[in-house]
């Protein structure tokens, strides 16, 4: 079972963040799927995942997948990362912090680099009604829960992705000076391409 909800910034903290508390309760997501210039949302999100809806359907699902046996440190490679920058160091797990995660360094040109953050991670409804003003998208038909807040000086961007009735995949992101507009654009084919990697049930 997965640690309470304030571990993921302890996480980022390790390389990013500065004592951090997991309350990512800020402003919705833009759509993944925009530019990254397009200007930050600071209302909730539309109405049909607005906060009076968060514990409302059960998550599409179009492929169930198991994250039996897999390796949170594959679900996402140098490759896949490599818009970001390169390793800064190989990534490593973070069972410690969260279970079942593992967190990736790049150099993305600043001085601290740009944290990756993927895990096999909670029961989608539980992040959704936490999170109550994300904004769901789909991700190749799989709900997925997106939002960010400012922590100090970094941006933390979460989307949670549903795989089956039980469990979820997360793919994070903390950055100094971040703007969530161009995180989530930068973080959009991370998903697919850790989606991808968790087996189909």
């Amino acid at each position: 079972m997965t640690r309470p909800s304030r571990a993921l910034p302890v996480l980022l903290a390790s390389l990013a963040l500065a004592g951090c508390s997991y309350s990512i309760n800020g402003s919705a997501l833009p759509d993944p799927s925009g530019t990254p210039d397009a200007p930050r949302t600071t209302s909730a999100a539309p109405s049909s995942t607005s906060a009076s809806t968060a514990a409302g359907p059960a998550p599409k699902i179009a492929k169930p997948r198991t994250v039996a046996g897999v390796d949170p440190c594959k679900m996402l490679d140098a490759a896949d990362l490599k818009g970001i920058g390169p390793f800064k160091r190989e990534s490593r797990r973070q069972d410690d912090t969260i279970p079942e995660s593992c967190q990736y360094l790049l150099d993305d040109g600043s001085t601290g680099g740009r944290t990756v953050v993927t895990a096999l991670y909670q029961r989608y409804e539980q992040v959704r009604d936490r999170q109550k003003n994300g904004k769901e998208q789909l991700v190749e038909g799989h709900s997925t829960w997106w939002f960010c807040q400012l922590t100090g000086s970094e941006e933390v961007c979460t989307a949670t992705i549903a795989v089956n009735a039980n469990r979820s995949i997360l793919v994070a992101m903390s950055q100094a000076g971040g703007v969530p507009d161009q995180m989530v654009v930068a973080m959009a084919p991370l998903l697919k391409a850790a989606l991808a990697r968790i087996p189909v049930a």
